[in-house]
């Protein structure tokens, strides 16, 4: 993308953060915001950092600091998927039942960062961190993990790329 896509500019919010946050927030009891650092964010906010334990940029460390400081399940979804719905949590909430994660699968492949997780996995999470091992897809495979099915691809829409974030911004 060229710059940290969390600080884009998105419909009428200064940063595809804080459009996330507006947007999610009537969905839940409680939001916080996932990050490295704080620091760049200049709009207050729930933020959890990273245990400083690790130095990697890592999503999987991003999920054990989550889990390890909240103690509870938690909805996960990327800063960079900004279509994702309610009902899409709302299914994903239904088929959570005893699993230590809910994972949403489209046509496309499955959105581990669309998903919710049980501090259960905090152990293998740990372990897998101390083996260098970052890939969630790996993580999965040793959790009990549901994944739940979805029929369309465009709620997952991820921007990646500058053209992938014209293309969100004009869906707006």
């Amino acid at each position: 993308m060229g710059r940290d896509k969390a600080l884009l500019p998105f419909g009428k919010h200064e940063t595809l953060t804080q459009y996330q946050l507006h947007r999610v927030s009537p969905w839940f009891k409680s939001l916080h915001v996932s990050c490295k650092n704080r620091d760049k964010f200049e709009f207050k906010a729930s933020f959890v950092e990273d245990l400083e334990e690790f130095r990697e940029f890592s999503p999987l460390i991003a999920l054990y600091s989550i889990l390890k400081k909240l103690k509870t399940d938690v909805a996960l979804l990327s800063v960079d998927t900004p279509f994702v719905t309610k009902d899409i949590y709302r299914k994903l909430y239904e088929n959570f039942d005893g699993h230590d994660c809910v994972v949403a699968r489209s046509p496309f492949g499955s959105h581990q960062l669309c998903a919710i997780y049980s501090p259960k996995i905090l152990k293998v999470l740990r372990e897998q961190i101390l083996q260098n091992n970052h890939k969630i897809k790996n993580l999965l495979q040793r959790v009990d993990t549901k994944y739940v099915e979805f029929n369309e691809n465009e709620p997952f829409m991820n921007l990646n790329r500058p053209d992938d974030y014209k293309k969100a911004k004009e869906k707006l």
